[in-house]
């Protein structure tokens, strides 16, 4: 699936960058920093098909047997 896709090129990143990541995400505010870090990010996600990926998400959500677990 797109999702497991996105998650491991996440798991991919360094710690300093997945902690960027993850503190980017949380915040309310976005610093340049920010965008530029999701600029340099988001060249390799370039394969990820968009519109799968949201099919992805609302079928996990979806099913709600099963819990999607994400490792950072």
């Amino acid at each position: 699936m797109a999702i497991e896709r996105l998650f491991n090129e996440v798991r991919k990143l360094p710690l300093t960058e997945r902690y960027k990541l993850r503190t980017m995400l949380g915040s309310e505010e976005i610093s340049i920093e920010d965008i530029e870090a999701s600029k340099k990010m988001a060249g390799g996600w370039s394969d990820i098909d968009a519109d799968k990926l949201i099919e992805d998400i609302y079928r996990e959500r979806e099913d709600s047997s099963r819990r999607a677990e994400v490792n950072w």
